[in-house]
């Protein structure tokens, strides 16, 4: 690591201490708090413990060392358990319905709405961008999404900034879901989805992805798993937004290039891919080069979904970000989370909500989804309101929340510790009034969250 990268990062590190402190001196829950006892048991009115399955009635969760020891019936108490009261902590939550901690595999931590974007994009520093990510980080664990995955804007200050965050949240120094992260995606000259700027400025802040030729793109996969990426994202497409756009951004021996060296190093391999109506060449070759999942696809053609199915990948859209974009109706679209758009670009917004959405057909087609919102695109926090999108196109609220959680838990490789409320799966887990399988928007109100065994949100009366 050279010395000017030491030197940022320790910029982001003292941000970051800095912001945990003010935190807690103003009382937030910047900090994760210990379970006061040795074994922990729950109470569930209802639980949801493995999405797909029925729900269970009057449950007892026993947590120890932040994982699940195992799930009994009835509500047990520390005699049950065969051990002393004070060395267990009871919590009644016989009034909620528990289900497993969410997913969301598409966010943008260090992002948010507004018209001063791309100004950001050259003003602030990592530092700015880490107190803001963090801050984002804890809105979406307060939503209940203890899991996310950060999918990168292609510039330097935001990998610095993503980073030290998530290992930050992985050392309890701040509170916030587990965050993987892409860091930068790997993508074509030209078409790497970031501002433009004077030739001067983009060398100084030029997307970190870029790769020309199978063997550079191998070079730029590995480039990005030696600073710390979790998975891999490609742009296969060109922008949504851009007028001309490329159908398929990166070659086939690109997107195979970059997909391989992906998996010999243990990462996971995401297809970014929204593009022009013609983009359906982009997608499907991404599927063809064995990408793990196909992230956005909004112009897919006949053969899309049979090659996905053929190639057991799945399939992650985005609704609600364009329902937040451009508001109600064609009367109101400045009122959207992208009012501030030229008015050409809000009326293609709206041309494109007023489409029957490709997830539709996905779902016709027997496709596996998972979860992914874009929050940062809208506000942070409101991930949640992607739920209520897929119940409009056909799926059932168990078919949705399947999505966020064992559906996302197995794309990622994680399914052996978490996506469920299982023995030796990890603590996490939430809680709502009501049931979430026949009213879907329930999700939208989380009243508790637990994060590795540790509340990090109780409503008060909880």
């Amino acid at each position: 690591m050279d010395s000017r990268h030491t030197s940022k990062l320790s910029c982001v590190q003292h941000a970051l201490a800095a912001y945990a402190l003010a935190a807690c001196a103003f009382g937030s829950s910047a900090a994760l708090a210990q379970p006061s006892k040795a074994v922990t048991v729950v109470w569930a009115g209802k639980l949801l413990a493995v999405p797909g399955q029925a729900p269970l009635t009057r449950q007892s969760i026993v947590i120890r060392d932040g994982a699940i020891e195992r799930i009994a019936s009835g509500y047990l108490s520390p005699a049950a358990l065969g051990a002393p009261p004070d060395s267990v902590e009871t919590l009644d939550y016989s009034a909620l319905y528990l289900l497993p901690g969410l997913f969301d595999l598409h966010v943008h931590l260090t992002t948010e709405p507004g018209p001063s974007g791309s100004l950001d994009e050259v003003t602030r520093t990592s530092a700015d961008l880490a107190l803001i990510a963090a801050a984002n980080a804890e809105k979406t664990v307060q939503a209940g999404f203890t899991t996310v995955l950060d999918m990168g804007t292609g510039r330097r200050t935001h990998e610095l900034a993503i980073y030290a965050v998530r290992d930050a949240v992985r050392a309890g120094q701040l509170v916030g879901p587990s965050i993987l992260t892409v860091g930068s995606p790997i993508c074509a000259p030209g078409s790497c989805r970031t501002q433009r700027f004077q030739p001067d400025v983009e060398r100084a802040v030029e997307p970190q992805g870029m790769c020309s030729g199978a063997d550079d793109c191998r070079r730029a996969v590995r480039e990005q798993i030696r600073r710390g990426a979790d998975a891999i994202s490609f742009f296969n497409t060109g922008s949504l937004l851009a007028a001309d756009a490329p159908a398929q951004a990166l070659t086939d021996e690109e997107q195979h290039a970059i997909v391989d060296a992906a998996h010999a190093l243990h990462r996971k391999a995401i297809a970014d891919g929204a593009g022009t109506r013609a983009s359906a060449l982009g997608i499907n070759a991404a599927i063809a080069a064995g990408a793990d999942w196909v992230d956005t696809g909004i112009y897919p053609d006949r053969a899309t979904w049979g090659l996905l199915a053929r190639s057991q990948g799945f399939y992650a859209p985005h609704l609600y970000a364009v329902v937040a974009a451009v508001g109600d109706s064609a009367q109101t679209l400045s009122t959207g989370s992208m009012g501030w758009l030229p008015q050409p670009v809000l009326e293609s917004l709206w041309a494109l909500k007023q489409e029957r959405p490709a997830a539709a057909d996905a779902l016709r087609a027997g496709v596996r989804m998972v979860f992914a919102s874009d929050a940062g695109v809208f506000a942070h926090g409101r991930n949640a309101a992607e739920f209520g999108e897929y119940v409009k196109i056909g799926m059932t609220p168990a078919q949705a929340i399947a999505t966020a959680t064992v559906n996302a838990a197995r794309v990622l490789g994680l399914a052996g510790e978490r996506g469920t409320i299982e023995a030796g799966k990890r603590a996490d887990l939430i809680g709502v009034a009501g049931d979430p399988l026949t009213d879907i928007r329930r999700l939208e109100r989380v009243e508790i969250v637990m994060l590795g065994g540790r509340i990090v949100k109780q409503r008060s009366g909880q």
